[in-house]
């Protein structure tokens, strides 16, 4: 999951003389690491507008690879652990890891963020709770005192599917598109005043 900005800035810098060139490389960098910081703090506040109640480590989830004089080239990319969730809100697809994994149901207890509590201390919180396979569905189930009745907790899957819901790369290439080239300016009027 990355976002890259590179640049051709020929046009821009046909008419400046050979001294203001030097600039170029420059203010170029400072254009690509201004965009791609003011990007990835439009990423978290996106997460919020997109996703629903998204982890503060979601929301801070965004790194930058910042450009310099030598290399014009940036890059907004996701930490690996958040990428590993993430990639499939912003793809789609099914998610199998081999093994099976708990998914909420209306009786799961969920903190704010609608993932399951403790879930890495263990699924089973009671001694009236259990796994096991009713009607042909596996799962954590829990007796009740009506009856004797069970009810799920949890339905224990070996995948599950996603459609996209973070559109990661149209909000970079439109944030881009809409900042890069006032930046650009002001990078290049700021390093044109220094030049000697």
């Amino acid at each position: 999951m990355k976002i890259d900005i590179k640049t051709n800035i020929k046009e821009v810098t046909k008419d400046l003389s050979r001294t203001q060139k030097k600039q170029i490389p420059f203010a170029t960098a400072n254009a690509i690491n201004t965009t791609l910081f003011q990007l990835r703090k439009e990423m978290g506040k996106q997460t919020v507008k997109k996703l629903n109640n998204p982890t503060p480590a979601t929301q801070k989830g965004f790194m930058v690879q910042k450009a310099n004089k030598n290399n014009l080239f940036g890059l907004l990319f996701l930490k690996q652990f958040v990428e590993d969730y993430l990639k499939f809100q912003i793809d789609g697809g099914v998610r199998s890891p081999g093994h099976k994994f708990a998914v909420p149901t209306k009786n799961s207890k969920l903190n704010k963020y609608g993932n399951i509590i403790g879930k890495r201390t263990g699924l089973i919180k009671k001694d009236t709770q259990f796994f096991g396979t009713v009607n042909g569905v596996t799962g954590v189930f829990e007796r009740t005192n009506k009856g004797n009745k069970i009810k799920m907790i949890h339905v224990l899957a070996k995948s599950a599917t996603y459609k996209p819901k973070f559109p990661f790369y149209l909000i970079g290439e439109k944030f881009v598109n809409s900042k890069f080239n006032k930046n650009m300016t002001a990078a290049l009027n700021k390093a044109l005043k220094s030049a000697k």
